[in-house]
């Protein structure tokens, strides 16, 4: 020990004479960066916000999905599972499959699995006794539909049979080979299938019913009828109109495609659009992944306002979709109106203290430095604000507004609302600060020397004030993202289609959001970081501004 000890005070007092070095040759600025840097929680809060800003900034870049493209059929989907293992046990690139909406025949929950998606299909036509292969992506396959033929009857015990459909089958559906299919499961979704009910059966078919004796069972029957590929680009509802004329015309020509082809002329509907295996038998097929794809071209959007682009970061090819974060109830990506909701939660409070601290240094500047009736006029007004509730009164405010204005008024008005009650308290500490500055003798001798009030004082006071300024600001702005995120969360705020924070926290109010959605609530986590980050810089800033710290 008698031997470290010398040791150890050798290099404290190297680190003493270079703190004293760098207290008489930098600036104070220099001096306020070096204190900082030894406040590690607040120097990482500070890179936690300035990753938060460019993320608000690139959202259109770094959102997968379009914030405002709703898909009912995702409604409250569950987050992607991404598979970095294939089926063979081997590493691969990661990859997902599209969600397919369930529901359990007992209890009639629904629910989300991972769906089946053909990539390939090869099958043989009965009638022509040829052989097709479908395969997205080549031939200029576009999308494989599949037509599932159902007929629905009552069987009495001795086999005999009552149709309660038409005379061969009951309903004839278009189903799109991206979903589990009848390939795999052994029968197919139903997707607007009108179903005959027996408590409200047409005569004849009553009377068909009748000649069937006890006890009677219902045999639904479900066959692969025809199989269609989509070969050319076009609106996706031409598309299904094309194809469901197709298909009728098929039935009345017993199959004969070029027929059918010859009448699909006829009703100006491109023959060449579709290709179909009129009456198939199926081979083989094979399945389909879809991996995660970096700088994918997706919807468009215009980059810093100003370029337009449709580069994405990252995301999947149609029809799957990649959901990190969940699906919210109209099936829109959370992670991506998280994204774009920074702009609105985060950027509040920006606008909001710069509203605020411009009312509050002008009033409590010109309060202090003239005095008189203008102070007391300014004062007793800002204490009949003050007095007031500030969360009543910002409801107040907002409820006496128009509640059916434009989203980007809203948003004004949301700014304007939180600044006006913020400045109050402002403008009386600055007042306190000016009325002590302005008896200092820099001040006096501005006036000596004839310098106006107004140049006096927003040369030399307000410009004293900048350490209480910083500090204050980095500690208000939580509070305008919160108010923010109150406001929307009562529904008072930011509206639909628009996405704020606090806003698409207000979805998660009903039990069946807080059980069975729980992603939901992921906004809220957003909040917690940006207002933890927000208060923990505004400690570091106000160490590091306090002159023990600077070394003076």
């Amino acid at each position: 020990m008698a031997v470290k000890e010398p040791k150890k005070n050798a290099q404290a007092q190297e680190t003493k004479k270079e703190d004293i070095f760098e207290v008489q040759y930098l600036n104070r600025w220099q001096l306020v960066w070096r204190a900082l840097k030894k406040h590690k929680l607040g120097l990482f809060s500070l890179w936690v916000l300035i990753i938060m800003y460019l993320i608000a900034l690139f959202a259109d870049f770094l959102a997968p999905h379009d914030p405002y493209e709703q898909a009912q059929n995702l409604s409250y989907a569950p987050p992607s599972k991404i598979h970095w293992i294939d089926e063979e046990g081997k590493f691969t690139w990661p990859y997902v499959y599209p969600l397919v909406l369930e529901r359990d025949p007992a209890s009639f929950r629904t629910s989300f699995s991972e769906g089946f998606s053909i990539n390939s299909i090869t099958a043989n036509d009965r009638i022509t006794g040829q052989t097709k292969t479908f395969t997205i992506g080549e031939n200029n396959v576009k999308e494989i539909y599949m037509v599932i033929k159902v007929t629905k009857y009552a069987e009495d015990a001795e086999g005999n049979k009552a149709y309660l459909g038409y005379p061969e089958f009951d309903i004839e559906q278009t189903i799109k080979l991206d979903d589990r299919s009848l390939l795999e499961t052994g029968e197919a979704i139903n997707i607007n299938t009108s179903r005959n009910s027996l408590t409200a059966l047409s005569p004849t078919r009553y009377r068909s019913l009748q000649e069937i004796g006890p006890p009677v069972k219902i045999v639904t029957e479900k066959e692969l009828y025809r199989i269609f590929a989509v070969v050319k680009d076009e609106v996706k509802e031409f598309v299904e109109e094309a194809m469901s004329l197709y298909n009728e015309t098929l039935d009345e020509v017993d199959g004969d495609i070029e027929l059918a082809r010859e009448f699909l002329a006829e009703f100006e509907i491109d023959p060449e659009l579709l290709e179909v295996i009129s009456s198939p038998e199926v081979v083989s097929y094979t399945s389909r992944k879809f991996p995660l794809k970096f700088f994918v071209r997706s919807w468009n959007y215009k980059l810093l306002w100003l370029i337009p682009m449709d580069l994405h970061l990252i995301g999947v090819d149609s029809p799957a979709r990649i959901y990190f974060f969940g699906g919210d109830k109209f099936g829109r990506d959370v992670l991506s109106r998280i994204l774009f909701g920074s702009r609105i939660s985060m950027s509040i409070g920006l606008l909001g203290i710069l509203i605020t601290f411009t009312l509050g240094l002008f009033i409590g500047g010109v309060a202090g430095y003239y005095g008189g009736w203008a102070d007391e006029t300014l004062m007793r007004i800002t204490e009949i604000l003050m007095s007031i509730p500030g969360f009543y009164l910002l409801i107040s405010l907002r409820a006496i507004l128009p509640t059916n204005m434009p989203p980007h008024w809203t948003y004004v008005l949301i700014v304007v609302i939180l600044s006006f009650i913020g400045w109050p308290g402002m403008s009386r500490v600055i007042r306190g600060m000016v009325l002590s500055l302005k008896d200092r003798e820099f001040v006096q001798a501005a006036i000596a020397m004839g310098y106006p009030a107004r140049r006096i004082i927003w040369r030399h006071i307000i410009p004293n004030t900048a350490t209480y300024i910083i500090v204050s600001a980095t500690l208000s702005i939580p509070g305008y993202i919160l108010g923010e995120a109150g406001l929307s969360f009562l529904g008072l705020g930011i509206t639909e289609p628009s996405a704020s924070w606090g806003l698409m926290l207000s979805q998660a109010q009903n039990i069946r959001s807080m059980t069975e959605a729980p992603w939901l609530l992921i906004p809220g986590i957003f909040i917690f970081i940006v207002v933890m980050a927000f208060n923990l810089l505004g400690d570091a800033v106000r160490d590091a501004l306090d002159p023990r710290s600077l070394g003076f």
